[in-house]
């Protein structure tokens, strides 16, 4: 916080610097030789007047002749008709030319009419208003100074140059978060092995490192567990062998006790395979475990399958030519545990239906059995949870099904969802967006 802090305020402040130093420098480019230019002329006119005392003096007739001649305005005026400054009336006094401005910003010079009097004569020169021609400007009359035009101009490129300077700091840290986001893009598609270049000059740096070194704690904590499911499936494996060949070497044994060691045998090797099977979800690729796959041939098969091994009723409604580029190993993994999860449960009838609504392909599966209660909805989707009165282990089922199929929507990024059929039990769907999928 600190850093980010000191880095923004030093950036602002070396920008706000920059901005005024060369703004300056602009205005004094693009007014000073005008400026000078201007100060000639009204120099010019202040020797002319100077020159008026010798020439006129207080003759009127002379002073409307030099005005028709020279096309300038002279008058005289008495020192009391202008409430003047002290500084500028001891001036008038001591001889010198005054300058001032009318409200159109046009010079009038001012000087004493008998500067051998002093203070004993109070009549004044007026010569002006001048008609000054302000080089640069639009010879509308205005001064430089008040060439709010160029103002503007001179303001509008003050806050480029300012917005240049917050986008220069504003740069790193977007870059920053532009890694961020690939690299939990990366995550989100299964790709672990996630490295970028870190800009160490970032005041971001120690984010965009958190969230990599966090990546790579997390590929290595998966890593670890798959290899320990692997390796403790594979211990599994091997006494289940030989237990198994034993088991056929026994010729004294009861056929009841053979049949109930066989039974927890084929038990333990099928809780193994789901275990691995939970476990290789999470590791495959996804841009390259995705076909075109026939959802109508998939679930014909798959119901006829059913059918041999059930003798409850099973219906299966679908929309013509469907299809879905998906995985398809895992779509048949996840409709068959839905289907024979509501064949297990289901008093006699089990419906499957599949079509495509709103760009997505919609795959249900009904029962008529006694369903799901909605406090359990949510907790059915976790591994190894199994419902303590309709669902237990004594109907088959290690909890890990409905888990499995969670874990094969969540890798499709779609969605499988529970509520009470019209048969009365449970309606599971499995939803897909085509555009995600």
């Amino acid at each position: 916080m600190i850093k980010l802090f000191i880095s923004l305020y030093l950036a602002i402040v070396i920008g706000l610097l920059s901005i005024n130093w060369g703004s300056e420098l602009l205005w004094q480019h693009l007014t000073l030789t005008d400026e000078s230019e201007n100060i000639a002329e009204i120099q010019q006119a202040v020797n002319i007047a100077k020159a008026l005392p010798a020439l006129i003096g207080n003759d009127t007739k002379k002073v409307q002749l030099f005005t028709q001649q020279s096309s300038i305005a002279l008058a005289i005026i008495s020192l009391d008709d202008i409430a003047w400054l002290s500084e500028q009336k001891s001036r008038l006094l001591e001889g010198e030319a005054v300058v001032i401005y009318d409200h159109q910003q046009r010079p009038l010079i001012y000087l004493h009419a008998n500067p051998m009097q002093g203070k004993n004569s109070s009549s004044l020169y007026q010569l002006g208003p001048l008609e000054v021609t302000y080089h640069g400007d639009n010879n509308d009359g205005n001064s430089p100074h008040e060439n709010t035009q160029l103002k503007y101009i001179i303001l509008a490129i003050s806050y480029l140059l300012l917005a240049a300077f917050i986008a220069l700091w504003i740069r790193p840290i977007w870059l920053d978060l532009v890694k961020l986001k690939q690299m939990a893009s990366d995550i989100s598609s299964g790709n672990l092995a996630i490295s970028c270049k870190i800009n160490k000059s970032s005041p971001t740096a120690i984010v965009v490192q958190t969230f990599q070194d966090m990546a790579k704690r997390i590929t290595k904590l998966l890593l670890e567990q798959t290899q320990l499911v692997n390796a403790v499936s594979h211990e599994l494996r091997t006494p289940m062998s030989r237990l198994r060949f034993s088991l056929a070497m026994l010729d004294n044994a009861k056929p009841e006790q053979v049949a109930g060691i066989t039974s927890d045998l084929q038990e333990m090797e099928t809780l193994v395979d789901e275990m691995l099977n939970y476990s290789r979800i999470e590791t495959l690729e996804q841009a390259h475990s995705k076909t075109m796959v026939n959802i109508n041939e998939l679930l014909v098969n798959q119901v006829e399958k059913q059918k041999r091994s059930t003798d409850k009723t099973l219906t299966l409604t679908l929309q013509d030519d469907l299809s879905c580029l998906c995985n398809g190993h895992l779509i048949e993994r996840a409709s068959q545990n839905l289907i024979t999860n509501a064949i297990r449960y289901a008093d006699s009838l089990v419906e499957i239906k599949a079509s495509m609504q709103n760009n997505q392909l919609i795959i249900s599966v009904s029962d008529n059995g006694k369903g799901i209660d909605k406090k359990d909805r949510e907790s059915i989707f976790q591994a190894f949870t199994r419902l303590d009165k309709s669902r237990n282990k004594e109907q088959g089922g290690f909890g890990l099904g409905l888990a499995i199929v969670k874990r094969i929507m969540d890798w499709h990024k779609g969605q499988c969802t529970i509520e009470k059929s019209d048969m009365g039990g449970a309606n599971f769907s499995l939803i897909i967006p085509l555009d995600k999928a």
